[in-house]
Formats: C-alpha cells, sequence, structure tokens
C-alpha cells in the first residue's frame, strides 16, 4: 500500500541547534520532560543529528489521536524537540506482513496477540534497556498509571511494547428497552426473573432471543462472527468456563478444547447467529458491519471494545442516550459465577528490529504516553485509540465521549481481564485454526465438538512443528507471568 506522507519541514531543527526551542507544555506530565529532555541530550551530544525523521507506521484510524487535532500533538513533538515525524499509513494487515515490507519504519502499532510471533521472528526490539537507561518503568498505580501494563506491554519477562490503548471486551445492551415496563412483564412471564443484565451466558442468549424481532426491524444481537477475529469473542466464554479459569493447554501442551466447557462456549458461540443480522458469518462482516447495526438501533445487543460507547454515544447516533455498557456474563461454576475477559483489537506501540532511530522511537512513545498527554490523545474527535491510563477515566472530556456509565464497567473490567490470544510463538497459526473451525461451526458446516476435535488436533500438529520442549517452556512462562487473579 502506497504511503502517505503527512508532515511538513519545520524550523524547530535550526532553533534545536540554536539551543532555542520552547520548554514543554504547561499540559505535558514527567514522564514527557524526562523523554524531552533526554532527545535534546542526543542532539546536543551528537549523537543524533539535529532536524532528524522518525517515521512512524500508524494505521488510518490511529491517526487523529496520535497527531491530535489538527496535527496538534505532532506539531507540539516537533517544536518541543526538533524531530520531525514523518507518518506512513499502514494497511489494515497482520503487522508481520507490514513490517516485512516496509522495513524502514521506526515504530508502530501492532495488537497485543501478535507480540509473540514478532518476538520470535526477529522482528520487534526488546525495550527493557531502554527502559532501564532511561529510568522509566510502567507505573499502574490508580491514580494516572497504566492500566494492567503487564497485560499490554510484555512477552514472558520482556517488555516489548508501549501500552498505546485499552481493548478489553464490553457488553452493549439496549437499556431503553431493559427499561420498558411492558418488556419487563412479558420477560417475566416468560423466564420467571426480571429483565435484567444477564450473569451468564445462557442468560445471554436468553435475552438475545427475547428481543429478536426480525419483522420489526430489531434483531437479538450484532455479535462478529467474521473469521479473522472469531477467537475474540469465543475466548471470554471458554476463559470462563472452569475456575478459576479455563486455560487451552495443560503443561504438556495438549489442548484442553475437548471438555464440556469448552464445547459448551462454542455452542454458545454458535448459537446466536440464529439472532443476528443476515450473512452475520460472510468474509468481511467484523466491526464494520456489527457496530453500525446496534448504533442504528436495528440489534438488541453487540460486543466489542470501549470503542463502541464512543460511536453509540455519538450524534446522529440512534440509541444515543439508549444503551447500556455492561460487564460480559459468565458461568456458574463451584457454587459461583466464573467471569473472565480478554484483551482484542489493540494497537500498542513497538519498535522494529530494522529502525533508524529506535532510541528516539522509545523516547517519542514515552512523550505520546505520558499521562497528560495521553489524555489530549485520547479526547481528539474521530480517535481510535482508547483510555489505557487510569488518568483517563476521570477526565471530563473522556467521560463525556464515552459516557461515565461505560467507563465505570470498563474500569471494573479489568480486573478479571486475561491476556490476548496464546501467549504463544506460533500464536497466529494457533488462532488461525482455531478461527477456521468455529467459523466453519457458526455457518452449520460441522458441530461445535467437531470444531473442538479439529482444533485441538491441528493444534497439536503446530505444537510438534515448532517443537513441544520450546512450547511448554513458554506456555510455562505464560501462566506464571500471567497467574490467576479474582
Amino acid at each position: 500500500m502506497p504511503s502517505r506522507r503527512l508532515l511538513v519541514p519545520l524550523l524547530a531543527a535550526a532553533l534545536c541547534a540554536a539551543g532555542a526551542l520552547a520548554a514543554p507544555a504547561a499540559s505535558a506530565g514527567e514522564q514527557a520532560y524526562k523523554a524531552v529532555a533526554a532527545v535534546r541530550k542526543l542532539i546536543t551530544s551528537g549523537q543524533i543529528p539535529a532536524g532528524s525523521r522518525l517515521t512512524l507506521g500508524f494505521k488510518q484510524g490511529n491517526v487523529n489521536a496520535f497527531l491530535g487535532n489538527d496535527l496538534a500533538l505532532q506539531k507540539e513533538w516537533e517544536s518541543l524537540t526538533g524531530i520531525v515525524l514523518d507518518v506512513h499509513i499502514v494497511p489494515q494487515q497482520p503487522i508481520r506482513e507490514t513490517l516485512r515490507s516496509m522495513p524502514d519504519i521506526d515504530i508502530v502499532v501492532a495488537r497485543n496477540h501478535e507480540y509473540p510471533d514478532l518476538l520470535a521472528d526477529g522482528l520487534i526490539t526488546e525495550i527493557g534497556p531502554f527502559m532501564a537507561e532511561y529510568g522509566y518503568r510502567f507505573d499502574d498505580n490508580g491514580s494516572d498509571g497504566y492500566i494492567r501494563p503487564e497485560l499490554q506491554s510484555k512477552v514472558g519477562e520482556r517488555s516489548v511494547a508501549i501500552p498505546a490503548d485499552g481493548d478489553v471486551v464490553l457488553l452493549y445492551l439496549r437499556r431503553d428497552l431493559m427499561e420498558n415496563e411492558q418488556e419487563q412483564a412479558a420477560f417475566r412471564k416468560l423466564h420467571g426473573r426480571a429483565l435484567a443484565a444477564p450473569k451468564t451466558w445462557s442468560e445471554y442468549e436468553d435475552l438475545v432471543r427475547f428481543f429478536h424481532r426480525p419483522a420489526q426491524g430489531l434483531y437479538g444481537v450484532a455479535e462478529e462472527r467474521d473469521e479473522e477475529g472469531a477467537w475474540m469473542f469465543w475466548m471470554p466464554r471458554f476463559l470462563s468456563s472452569a475456575a478459576p479459569h479455563a486455560e487451552l493447554f495443560d503443561e504438556q501442551m495438549r489442548p484442553r478444547l475437548n471438555t464440556p466447557g469448552a464445547i459448551a462456549a462454542t455452542e454458545n458461540y454458535v448459537a446466536l447467529v440464529k439472532y443476528s443480522p443476515p450473512g452475520i458469518t460472510d468474509p468481511g462482516r467484523n466491526y464494520n458491519f456489527t457496530l453500525p447495526q446496534f448504533a442504528q438501533g436495528k440489534a438488541f445487543a453487540t460486543m466489542n471494545t470501549i470503542a463502541g460507547a464512543r460511536m453509540f454515544n455519538s450524534e446522529g447516533s440512534a440509541v444515543q442516550g439508549k444503551f447500556a455498557a455492561v460487564p460480559l456474563p459468565g458461568t456458574r461454576a463451584d457454587n459461583r459465577i466464573v467471569r473472565q475477559n480478554t484483551l482484542i483489537y489493540g494497537n500498542n506501540l513497538v519498535i522494529p528490529q530494522s529502525a533508524r532511530n529506535a532510541r528516539l522511537a522509545f523516547l517519542y512513545a514515552m512523550w505520546l504516553t505520558d499521562p497528560d498527554v495521553s489524555t489530549r490523545s485520547i479526547g481528539v474527535a474521530g480517535g481510535f485509540a482508547d483510555p489505557y491510563r487510569w488518568n483517563h477515566l476521570r477526565d471530563a472530556r473522556i467521560r463525556k465521549i464515552y459516557t461515565p456509565d461505560a467507563l465505570d464497567t470498563f474500569s471494573g473490567e479489568w480486573a478479571v481481564t486475561r491476556p490476548a490470544g496464546t501467549g504463544l510463538r506460533g500464536d497466529a497459526q494457533y488462532l488461525a485454526a482455531l478461527d477456521r473451525n468455529l467459523t466453519a461451526a457458526a455457518r452449520g458446516e460441522i458441530g461445535a465438538q467437531e470444531a473442538m476435535s479439529r482444533t485441538s488436533s491441528e493444534w497439536e500438529q503446530i505444537t510438534e512443528k515448532l517443537g513441544r520442549t520450546e512450547q511448554v517452556r513458554q506456555w510455562a512462562e505464560f501462566r506464571r507471568q500471567f497467574g490467576s487473579r479474582q
């Protein structure tokens, strides 16, 4: 895909050479100050030429968030440092393909589950040495720290990414329909309980079945069933199928998919297809299809990230003021309801191994994700980066964009959130097999048990091909790093 240059040369380089750069903005915090000071030191010491260019690889949806309204954040960075940002729009594809075809990028966005493969393939740089050199750490304090940075930044014990997006899963429901007295009475008569947000996945299915009224232009649910991301909407169902949480493999990397819990999770995933808009399992029917269905008032429920709240709360949305974001359901196990969430999507910052200005890229990322600078980033119009620091959730502008209720639910879900994907080298292969079989089941081509059986067999082949001993080691590391959090 051809790159697009968005920037114009500035006079900042000349100012930097003369020592006349402006002081950091008043709305920048200590993290940003340290980054700017470190860049200036690199320039004055001659380690980096004044007027150097930093090449950024952003997806179209990230440009507004990371560069600011009217490129305000870009201009501020360039004014403060003299380092010009050269932005290239990268395609919506696995970032591994982008890094292989565009090797000159200094910093790029990557999804959480992509980290293990990117690291194993030697495509990204460990940032731990930079953090130590410049005295940084991913602080998770409840005031302005990163939210669950261990989920967002690491592969095992190695730091490989700078958190820049918060993508846990939320369940969105039509609050106005839930609060309708006639609907409440009809639901109680049918199910013998109050019409309320579902506590279990089976209750969720009851809700969408009750509100599925295609003759009236209302579908029960518009939840993604596109093959490219099937695992994202199956995984929370699976993780909550056992206490304290289900695991994809045993200690010897034998898949745990031929279990009653895994099959029940798949059955629930498949069951919702019949309450969905026609064509829900067609290729390409991702969030670009499902979110507008809900925003236009054509679906009672959907599942997605906090970005959904931004869309549903916007001017022109048919459900503005009529929706609720609620916690994901769970499964009854050991006399309690087990709930688990996971990270999906995610556009965090990684530094390619081939970066020509890796140190500069790291410092830019730390400046951009500073508590104060990042608040201005998340609050831009049309940005696709979502809150990832605790102070974002209290910012008045951000609360207005997403709604306080949605942000409160978002905040609570992180306590039951698991890392994305498998955490393994070969993650893309494991997830592709799972996606393929889940989609076959969703299309009615095979049953839920067959989908899990086929996935188990394919996973065993992948593990043997990659080397079971090393996969077992990585799986053990993954399980230790992300132990039980209740």
